[in-house]
């Protein structure tokens, strides 16, 4: 049988890049369904929706890497703890890098 701990680590390392991958792919989703011919939406995605999904993104990453950051203070050495506040990090940077253009573009090209 397969060691739990591992999944639970390996989990805890990546949750930040998993959430930054379903951004990604809802980001997407929602710009090709709201800009296709015919769609409910023909003046281009709206902005508030998934303007609210990157602040929710970024803020539960923010959160992971702040919990690991205190694991690291109170004298952890694990290796997870590192990955998981550094993939934190750069997958803040990522979410707020593709949200970007939510605020730039105002319609359907």
């Amino acid at each position: 049988m397969m060691d739990d701990q591992f999944f639970r680590r390996a989990t805890r390392a990546s949750l930040p890049f998993l959430i930054w991958a379903a951004h990604f792919g809802f980001s997407y989703i929602v710009a090709a369904a709201q800009c296709t011919p015919g769609a409910w939406r023909p003046e281009g995605p709206n902005p508030w929706l998934l303007g609210g999904v990157t602040l929710l993104a970024i803020a539960a990453c923010v959160w992971i890497g702040i919990v690991a950051g205190k694991r690291l203070r109170a004298g952890s050495t694990e290796f997870v703890d590192y990955v998981a506040a550094a993939s934190a990090v750069l997958a803040v940077v990522a979410i707020a890098w593709m949200g970007i253009p939510v605020l730039l573009v105002s319609g359907c090209a």
